[in-house]
C-alpha cells in the first residue's frame, strides 16, 4: 500500500485507481470489506488489508468471490457499510448471491466493485460486466479517472443506503492501474458494530410470491434512480456542429485527448451512470444532431441501448460505433 493513501484530508497525492477506490471506501466509513484476489482488482485488497490494521475495520481475503460477496452482504444486512470487489470473471462466481441480493435489497451501504480487463492484460477473457448490471438490476457507476473512482465509491455508499440497493462501481484496467493526483477527503466515523434486524419478516426470503413482489420493488427503484440521479451523473460538454459523441468511463478521457489532438469542438455526452441509462437526457442530447459516435471499450453496450432510445426520441439520428467497424 502506498502510505499516501492514509494522508490527511485535503492532501493531493498520486494514487493508483485501485488505491483511490480503497480510499473512497475508507472515507465513506467502511466497516467490512472482503475479496478474492484477482488482477486488475488486487491492489484494492492489498491497500485495505494494510489500512485495516491501522484504522480497525474488518478486512478479509475470502475463499472465493461468492464467499466474499456473502460476507459483505451479511455485514450490510446488519446495518454496516460493506464492500466486496473482484476482477470481472470473479462476478461469475459471485453471481448466484448478487442476482438475489438486488431483490432483497440492503440496509447498510453495500458497494460491489468489478474490475474489468479490456485487452485481457491479465485475464482469460475480455468479459464485459456491464451486461451483468442490467441482468441483476444493479445500478452501475463508471469512473473515468482515479479521482472519480474515489469520489464515486464514496458516493455509492450513500446512494446504496438511500435506495436500499447495492451499487456496482465498474472499473477497467486503465483506471485501476493508472496513477494520478487524487484530492483526499475527510474520513467518516465507522459504525463498528452491526445488528441484524430485517426491515420486514420476508425481506430476505426470496421464494415464489415474495420474490415477485420484490422484483416489482426493484424495478420501481431503478425507475426512481434513473429519474433522480440523471441530472447529477450526466455531463454534457458543449460544442457545435451536427456530430456528437456519447461515451463513459476511461473512454471519455480518450475522447477528450483525441478531440484536442484533432482540433474538434463537438458536443460530448459523458455517462457516469450506465445502468439504468438516463434515457430522457440521452434523447435530449440526440435531438438537433445528425450523427452520434458511441465510444466505448469492449461490447457495443451503450451503442445498442442508445439506438433503442433514439428509435423513439430521435429516429433520424445516425448512431455510429462498433457495429459499423469504426472502433
Amino acid at each position: 500500500m502506498s502510505k499516501a493513501v492514509l494522508s490527511p484530508p485535503g492532501s493531493i497525492v498520486p494514487l493508483l485507481g485501485n488505491e483511490a477506490i480503497a480510499r473512497g471506501a475508507i472515507e465513506a466509513g467502511l466497516d467490512v470489506a472482503a475479496a478474492y484476489p484477482g488482477t486488475p482488482s488486487t491492489e484494492i485488497g492489498e491497500t485495505l488489508a494494510e489500512a485495516a490494521r491501522e484504522l480497525g475495520f474488518h478486512f478479509e481475503w475470502a475463499t472465493n468471490e461468492k464467499v466474499a460477496s456473502e460476507v459483505a452482504i451479511g455485514a450490510a444486512w446488519s446495518g454496516l457499510r460493506a464492500m466486496c470487489f473482484m476482477k470481472h470473471v470473479g462476478v461469475n462466481v459471485a453471481a448466484d448471491a448478487l442476482f438475489t441480493l438486488t431483490y432483497a435489497g440492503t440496509t447498510g451501504g453495500l458497494v460491489v466493485v468489478s474490475a474489468d480487463d479490456p485487452h485481457a492484460h491479465s485475464s482469460q477473457n475480455e468479459q464485459d460486466n456491464r451486461h451483468y448490471a442490467v441482468a441483476m438490476g444493479l445500478p452501475m457507476l463508471e469512473p473515468s479517472t482515479p479521482q472519480e473512482a474515489k469520489d464515486l465509491v464514496y458516493r455509492a455508499f450513500d446512494l446504496s443506503e438511500r435506495y436500499a440497493l447495492p451499487f456496482l462501481v465498474r472499473s477497467t484496467t486503465r483506471i485501476s492501474h493508472t496513477r494520478a493526483p487524487v484530492r483526499l477527503g475527510e474520513i467518516r466515523e465507522r459504525r463498528g458494530k452491526g445488528k441484524f434486524k430485517p426491515p420486514e419478516p420476508d425481506r430476505y426470503v426470496q421464494v415464489g410470491a415474495i420474490a415477485r413482489k420484490h422484483h416489482r420493488e426493484l424495478l420501481e427503484k431503478l425507475s426512481r434512480i434513473e429519474g433522480e440521479l440523471a441530472p447529477e451523473l450526466v455531463e454534457i460538454r458543449g460544442g457545435s456542429g451536427e456530430l456528437g459523441i456519447i461515451t463513459s468511463g476511461v473512454a471519455y478521457t480518450y475522447v477528450l485527448e483525441a478531440a484536442r489532438a484533432m482540433g474538434l469542438d463537438v458536443p460530448i455526452l459523458k455517462l457516469t451512470m450506465t445502468n439504468p441509462l438516463p434515457a430522457e437526457r440521452i434523447g435530449e442530447f440526440l435531438r438537433g444532431l445528425k450523427r452520434v459516435l458511441i465510444v466505448e471499450e469492449l461490447d457495443p453496450y451503450l451503442e445498442e441501448r442508445v439506438k433503442a432510445i433514439a428509435k423513439d426520441r430521435a429516429p433520424n439520428v445516425e448512431i455510429l460505433g462498433k457495429a459499423q467497424g469504426l472502433l
